[in-house]
């Protein structure tokens, strides 16, 4: 997850493996090792790194992301808790990590709550903790409730997340989280009941219901019969990665070849059923257009038989809400990426 570690990796791999594409997790590594590819001119693909510069001011013409960015990932709890949401909330609180990511979701969540609020909607504190270092999030939970917030969205993941959670709840908060990275059954499995009626978003939920998502999930647990927990079910990267080598097949059999220029022009604009919804990669930035979901974590005798894949172990997402792609869609003249002005 190192930047330098990643950059030497990469011309490890393209000068001594001779590969034909790279790929990397998350967007400390998606930027160094796009940036490689494009030095190499080689294809960078990534349905991981959701940092907005990989496709807007820092843009190369050899790198796609099959996923959404963190302007589209925000966008789906704004969109939401704006229009969808059961309930009528009115005050939100915004904490997460300090870190690049932590920010940057935070300001994307904050432009479109402007943009689609309700009356009465009204953000009433925004503040960062430490990066997994914290132990204690009492000072933070106690601000949370002394603004009245109604909704904490919170970029947080694994451990910072569980200790949100669960000391909230112990310290009497009522609220219900947004979060980004909820459905990791490792995380679920550490918080437990603690997590029950909070929501989590992404592009693709391994609860969407459609035939080809149905079909997907059975051919992976019939792979994997015995896999360790996080891996049993093809949620968070996995799904978006199995899809994203998908199309890219579907692009190098119709450019008929490895030529870097002919994928990069067969892909641009390409559209692509995938197992969540039809995408299409944006042409001028290489981004990927897709439906998003946001679901309730849920205790099991809730969840439908058909997807309680983790039997009555412990809580997890329910059937998600469709966003349409059109709601989270980041205006191409917004990118900050010049082909796109």
């Amino acid at each position: 997850m190192k930047g330098d570690i990643a950059t030497r990796r990469a011309n490890d791999l393209i000068f001594s493996e001779k590969v034909d594409f790279l790929t990397g997790l998350g967007s400390t590594v998606g930027k160094a090792a796009s940036q490689i590819a494009s030095q190499n001119r080689k294809i960078f693909f990534t349905p991981t790194s959701e940092a907005v510069e990989l496709t807007g001011g820092e843009f190369f013409d050899t790198t796609f992301r099959c996923t959404v960015n963190t302007e589209m990932h925000s966008a789906l709890l704004a969109v939401y808790f704006t229009k969808l949401a059961p309930h009528a909330y009115e005050k939100f609180y915004l904490l997460s990590e300090d870190d690049n990511f932590g920010r940057s979701a935070t300001a994307g969540f904050r432009r479109k709550f402007a943009a689609l609020k309700r009356l009465g909607q009204t953000i009433v504190g925004e503040e960062y903790h430490p990066f997994q270092r914290l132990q204690d999030f009492g000072p933070y939970i106690t601000k949370v409730r002394a603004s009245g917030a109604e909704v904490v969205i919170t970029s947080d993941w694994g451990q910072d997340l569980r200790l949100l959670l669960q000391q909230g709840r112990a310290l009497g908060w009522n609220v219900k989280v947004g979060s980004f990275f909820l459905n990791d059954p490792s995380t679920l499995q550490a918080i437990g009941a603690d997590a029950v009626g909070h929501v989590t978003a992404s592009d693709y939920l391994v609860t969407v219901d459609s035939p080809a998502n149905t079909e997907f999930v059975k051919k992976w647990r019939a792979r994997y019969p015995n896999p360790p927990l996080e891996s049993r079910v093809p949620d968070l990267t996995m799904g978006r990665y199995a899809e994203c080598v998908r199309w890219l097949t579907s692009v190098i059999k119709k450019a008929g070849t490895l030529d870097t220029a002919r994928l990069i022009k067969e892909w641009e604009g390409a559209k692509f059923d995938i197992v969540w919804g039809e995408v299409e990669m944006r042409a001028c930035d290489h981004q990927m257009q897709t439906p998003g979901y946001v679901a309730e974590v849920m205790v099991p005798e809730k969840i439908p038989q058909e997807i309680r894949y983790f039997g009555n172990e412990f809580p997890y997402i329910g059937r998600p809400v469709k966003i349409p792609r059109d709601d989270i869609a980041q205006p191409a003249r917004d990118t900050g990426n010049r082909r796109c002005a």
